[in-house]
């Protein structure tokens, strides 16, 4: 399915994670790992092996806004909610939001987890590093392509927030999951409110209109 009208479930979602961007998060300098046979053939193997696992899936939602409170954003047509400044400052103008949740499935995260009973922390790490990489990506693809679809609608789009930052509590991710339907690309929430599979991102994004 794709999206319509800034909602919809994306499960054809190509990614370009490079080996530089991975490195990065891994804060290791391209020299050590040009100049290290064994560690740049460890980090290759590692790498593709996590580029075969990764299944990327996103969902999201566009919703009309209706006011509020100063620190409260509300939605038509939904009891849905958010408790939040900086959401609501984010917002502020707006005259709609996508609520948007990535996942890059949870594969990734069993062979990691595997790998660090094993106590291969260097392949752990460099998988760990590729998951992040991998899962943003999926939702900077997500982001790139609601733009595309509000070409010729004259809006304005935000940057994204999630919850977890400022004022937004980790524990409106149950609400916004819910909202989404999100178990249907498979993200579900620990009772500590940590998204499942580990490798998940929710957000927000405002329509600003010129």
């Amino acid at each position: 399915m794709g999206l319509s009208n800034g909602s919809g479930v994306l499960r054809d979602i190509s990614l370009v994670v490079g080996n530089e961007a991975v490195l990065r998060r891994l804060r290791m300098s391209a020299d050590v790992y040009q100049h290290s046979g064994e560690l740049k053939e460890l980090f290759r193997a590692t790498v593709e092996r996590g580029r075969r696992i990764i299944t990327p899936a996103a969902v999201c939602k566009t919703l009309e806004l209706s006011g509020g409170a100063p620190s409260v954003v509300r939605f038509r047509g939904t009891e849905f909610h958010i408790r939040s400044g900086g959401v609501a400052a984010l917002l502020n103008g707006c005259s709609s939001a996508t609520l948007m949740a990535a996942t890059i499935g949870p594969e990734l995260s069993s062979v990691m987890d595997g790998l660090m009973a094993e106590k291969k922390m260097t392949e752990a790490m460099i998988m760990d590093a590729l998951g992040s990489e991998a899962v943003e990506e999926a939702v900077n693809s997500l982001c790139r392509l609601l733009r595309e679809s509000a070409v010729g609608r004259e809006l304005i789009p935000t940057g994204r927030f999630s919850p977890g930052y400022g004022d937004w509590d980790l524990s409106a991710q149950r609400e916004v999951l819910a909202e989404l339907g999100a178990a249907q690309i498979g993200i579900s929430l620990s009772s500590s409110s940590i998204l499942i599979p580990e490798k998940s991102i929710t957000a927000i994004m405002g329509w600003r209109p010129k």
